[in-house]
């Protein structure tokens, strides 16, 4: 876990960047975009993919000014070390607030729909043991675990679909635009907060892909991908349950796979979405954790960052459980908090850092002149 070292592929990045994308989204998301834009959600996702491929090019960017850096080691160098530092340890704070809040979405998940009897509290802590190992065996295992899950991922994906579309009614998606224009393009803020306003968090890991030329390639695919899985996720929830029933429940995309009945003898699969669901969202919690520790022990100026695993690990379990204590209280936090700072950290400060790179850049080079001209008349 000592950075250099640890390489992952292409691919491997990819994987990463889709399990990402699609995570606790598709929990969240479909519904949102459908109590947004009602008929009209998967219009509205559609628009949000496009404006957050165009999110992942604003990293893209900081990538390119500086390859193999971490976003917070590009931060030092666009703002200088203190200010860089600054602006780091904010990230730092909502990166670990995200992996706390995953979690909880995992809990809730988990408490309200299959293990109902279990306390929230055990389910985290079963989750979070495999996180903690996974971080402490490092990067290159994960990324190869990612490759190995995702045809597994893919086959119980792709079986979902199948079978779901033929409970479908496309009636269900009418009136087109019947509302306007104006709550599609609403909704599409959905899709951008949650998961594109967050894809930042991989400019931790990219320094690690073997091939940087392959960088670009590999996160707008995987976004991409990810993405369009949750188009397709609001799309089905709004063909079979109807605008006005799954407005109505916390998590329709379960409720979607309950609808699969496959003339009378192949019923109850909704075990096939949990599990979706379930590899999607320990991806995003690993990578979120990962980053975590990583980031504070850049912070620190510690060469060994295993050492911060485990009470990073004790501080997610608790504040998992007591940040978000409930469904309700996560709903409220979400429409009324996390799309502004979801804004300031995923868009706007990338942006501006974006824009101050070429003057950084120019500044630097007239002072190297400067001393240059300086030297010479000496």
């Amino acid at each position: 876990m000592n950075g250099p070292l640890e390489k992952i592929s292409p691919r491997q990045f990819k994987l990463l960047v889709l399990f990402f994308s699609v995570g606790s989204s598709i929990l969240l998301v479909p519904p949102s975009l459908i109590q947004s834009s009602q008929h009209d959600g998967w219009i509205s996702g559609l628009i949000g993919v496009a404006v957050g491929i165009g999110v992942i090019m604003i990293y893209l960017g900081l990538i390119k000014a500086y390859p193999g850096e971490s976003l917070f080691s590009i931060f030092n160098k666009i703002y200088g070390r203190v200010a860089g530092k600054a602006v780091s340890s904010l990230y730092l704070v909502f990166i670990f607030l995200l992996t706390c809040e995953v979690v909880s979405n995992m809990g809730d998940f988990m408490t309200t729909q299959i293990m109902i009897e279990t306390p929230k509290e055990y389910i985290h802590l079963l989750f979070m043991l495999p996180i903690i190992y996974g971080v402490i065996k490092g990067l290159e295992v994960i990324g190869r675990s990612a490759e190995v899950i995702y045809p597994t991922f893919l086959i119980l994906l792709v079986l979902l679909i199948v079978f779901i579309i033929p409970e479908g009614q496309f009636r269900n998606l009418e009136p087109v635009l019947g509302e306007g224009l104006k709550p599609v393009l609403n909704g599409s803020f959905s899709i951008l907060t949650v998961p594109y306003l967050e894809l930042f968090i991989l400019t931790m890991i990219s320094p690690h892909v073997s091939e940087k030329k392959e960088v670009g390639k590999s996160f707008i695919i995987g976004g991409l991908i990810g993405g369009m899985i949750l188009v397709i996720t609001t799309f089905l929830i709004l063909i079979v349950l109807g605008y006005s029933f799954s407005s109505l429940v916390p998590f329709p995309t379960y409720v979607l796979a309950k609808k699969i009945n496959i003339a009378d003898f192949l019923q109850r699969v909704e075990i096939i979405a949990a599990a979706v669901w379930i590899i999607s969202i320990f991806f995003k919690v690993i990578i979120c954790f990962y980053s975590t520790v990583t980031g504070l022990g850049e912070l620190l100026g510690f060469q060994n960052k295993k050492i911060l695993t485990y009470p990073i690990g004790v501080c997610v379990f608790y504040f998992s459980v007591y940040i978000y204590p409930n469904i309700a209280f996560f709903t409220m936090f979400v429409s009324d908090v996390i799309l502004s700072y979801s804004l300031l950290f995923g868009l706007f400060i990338p942006l501006i850092s974006l824009i101050m790179i070429p003057i950084k850049k120019k500044i630097e080079k007239t002072s190297k002149n400067a001393e240059g001209v300086g030297g010479n008349a000496g």
